[in-house]
């Protein structure tokens, strides 16, 4: 796949960045298809790489009892990784495609190192970082002080997509409630 490509795909998402950050940028990464039920990033593995999925959507879970406890989808334009991971630990979740999906796959450790001499590719991840921890912390927030009916009514309105590309017991399993309860919240919107 040509660099061009790849180039094009990370400008889309990431349009600020200057000519020479974003053709760095690209040279950390390659463009991979993957089929449904791929397993991007295992619980208890490092990996090497973080994605931006092009094309598709994932899920990320931890696994207790031999159940997954969703904690979030990514869909379209979005970022596909674990802090752990981004940060050479073994990671405790694992993130698995829902769709046949297009991802541009970035090396960590190429990634880091160009950003800690490109300013502009240090503030992207920087950005992407703190994007992540506000969305940890809405979560915490939305767990800790909204019913089961809110934060339903707060991922449809983050993800309106949600319903047509992630399986209700997903979604149950996300909003910490059965399969029953969530069929019953759908009713009473």
């Amino acid at each position: 796949m040509s660099q061009k490509v790849i180039q094009d795909l990370i400008r889309s998402s990431f349009p600020d960045l200057n000519k020479s950050s974003l053709e760095a940028f690209a040279a950390c990464a390659v463009l991979v298809h993957a089929k449904k039920g791929t397993e991007l990033i295992a619980e208890g593995k490092r990996h090497k790489h973080f994605y931006l999925m092009v094309e598709g959507s994932a899920k990320t879970f931890y696994v207790k009892d031999g159940k997954e406890i969703c904690t979030w989808f990514a869909f379209d334009e979005e970022v596909l990784a674990t802090i752990k991971t981004f940060n050479d630990r073994s990671s405790n979740e694992s993130i698995v495609l829902l769709e046949d999906s297009t991802l541009v796959q970035f090396e960590t450790s190429s990634v880091k190192a160009l950003a800690a001499s490109n300013l502009e590719l240090s503030h992207l991840l920087n950005a992407l970082l703190t994007e992540h921890a506000l969305f940890l912390e809405e979560k915490l927030y939305q767990l800790q002080f909204m019913s089961s009916q809110e934060r339903y009514k707060a991922l449809i309105a983050a993800a309106p997509e949600v319903l047509q590309r992630v399986t209700l017991t997903d979604i149950a399993s996300y909003l910490g409630v059965s399969r029953e309860t969530l069929s019953r919240i759908r009713k009473n919107k």
